[in-house]
């Protein structure tokens, strides 16, 4: 019989206990920011009905999704009749959970409403570093308001957030206007047909460079108007000035957001004019947040005031940005954050005649407010203390028949070997002073 294989299926991945810690850490740091901003946890569901995903907004996620098939007699019949097979598939980002979301209990919220939503995502596009088949992300969105505060509030946050998940170098915000964006291509004379691959290509130009996109813009729309796009838009990407009289208050709206931000954080905004993102919901301002030791983005947003005419309901003000999580990580990791706390401390259990010491003494610890291990099992000490080493704790405390008859324990500190017989009642005591 052939072996089963033990790694996960290619473009998912498996956590040690250290990467855990980590990932566990950074989440909660950057939720507890949100929160201080003032926006609200939601939670929306992993799997959504197949026409939510499809047809508004998604872009090239859309070819990405994981669909789930049909069951039962459901699915023998689409295969009699040719039909779609599928009829659900795993959401491919949180926006268009959010705003199906809002659509069914937007009465009952406040209004405008800030949430902030955290949760796996899968897309099926080719895995590599940095980028899986299944991702985190933790966005922060607001519904309901066309104000500019609501992207400065937002960038303002997701900067903090980078901050307090430990990023020692913190990331700038790339801001941009889909506008400003378009009135700048009609002005160069590209057919609006041709705005989306158009888009397509200059999306790569960190990726790629000037020349390479010049090329592509060339061949898809002539020398002409490859060069006036040049001119315009690849010469000088962050004079804003430049080109704000083919879109003045598209420029004045970018210009706003970047003093508001900039107000609070001096220089962590600026604008580009190349700057795209990919989904097609976007209406307006869109921003991203570039560190200069990743390729590509750690997070982005922008606005998207009509996605919640896919649901049939009137189009609602909202925007809001997402935190890429994996890549947040990966820049952890190269700062040397990936390490597991360990329990303050491991309590051994000498033989099996004395489970029920050390259990009651790990239950008093951790009343007490302590991370407590108990050893799973009994044994040898020295296996015990190789235990409490390789789980990184503080100390291990030792209750064998001598000390249990006279109302004691023994704490060993892990880190310089010396041990010491405290009273059991002053056992909490006595780990919190080392």
């Amino acid at each position: 019989m052939s072996q089963l294989p033990t790694a996960p299926p290619s473009g998912f991945r498996d956590f040690l206990p250290a990467s855990c810690a980590m990932r566990a850490r950074a989440a909660e740091a950057i939720a507890q920011v949100y929160r201080r901003f003032g926006f609200q946890q939601i939670a929306t569901s992993a799997v959504e009905d197949l026409p939510v995903l499809l047809g508004k907004g998604g872009g090239e996620n859309e070819k990405l999704i994981f669909k789930l098939m049909k069951r039962g007699a459901q699915l023998e019949e689409a295969k009699t009749s040719g039909g779609e097979l599928a009829d659900l598939g795993l959401r491919f980002d949180l926006t268009l959970p959010l705003a199906r979301y809002y659509c069914r209990h937007g009465s009952t919220l406040p209004h405008p409403f800030k949430a902030f939503q955290m949760g796996a995502v899968w897309r099926a596009e080719r895995a590599q570093k940095g980028r899986y088949r299944e991702f985190h992300q933790c966005d922060a969105d607001i519904i309901g308001s066309d104000s500019p505060l609501c992207e400065a509030e937002i960038i303002s946050a997701l900067l903090t957030a980078f901050e307090a998940a430990g990023l020692r170098e913190a990331p700038q915000a790339v801001v941009n206007d889909r506008e400003l964006l378009q009135a700048v291509l009609s002005e160069a004379g590209l057919p609006a047909e041709k705005t989306a691959a158009a888009c397509v290509a200059l999306d790569k130009l960190d990726k790629t460079g000037v020349e390479a996109v010049r090329g592509e813009l060339e061949a898809l729309s002539g020398s002409e108007v490859a060069r006036r796009l040049e001119e315009l838009l690849l010469s000088k990407p962050g004079d804003l000035e430049r080109l704000s009289r083919f879109q003045p208050q598209a420029a004045a709206r970018v210009r706003e957001i970047l003093s508001l931000v900039n107000g609070l954080r001096a220089d962590s905004a600026v604008f580009s004019a190349t700057l795209i993102r990919g989904f097609d919901y976007y209406t307006g301002p869109v921003f991203e947040f570039r560190s200069p030791r990743l390729s590509g983005s750690l997070g982005g947003g922008g606005r998207y005031d009509r996605l919640t005419e896919k649901f049939g309901g009137q189009p609602i003000p909202a925007c809001g940005a997402s935190i890429g999580f994996e890549r947040l990580l990966l820049l952890l990791e190269q700062e040397g954050l990936e390490t597991a706390p360990g329990p303050d401390a491991v309590v051994t259990v000498f033989s099996e005649q004395l489970r029920a010491a050390s259990l009651k003494a790990a239950a008093a610890l951790r009343h007490a407010g302590y991370a407590i291990d108990l050893y799973p099992g009994a044994g040898k000490l020295k296996k015990q203390f190789q235990y409490a080493d390789a789980k990184k704790a503080a100390y291990a405390v030792v209750i064998g028949p001598d000390e249990l008859a006279a109302g004691q324990a023994t704490v060993k500190d892990l880190a310089t070997g010396k041990e010491r017989s405290v009273a059991l009642d002053s056992l909490a005591e006595a780990v919190k002073k080392g």
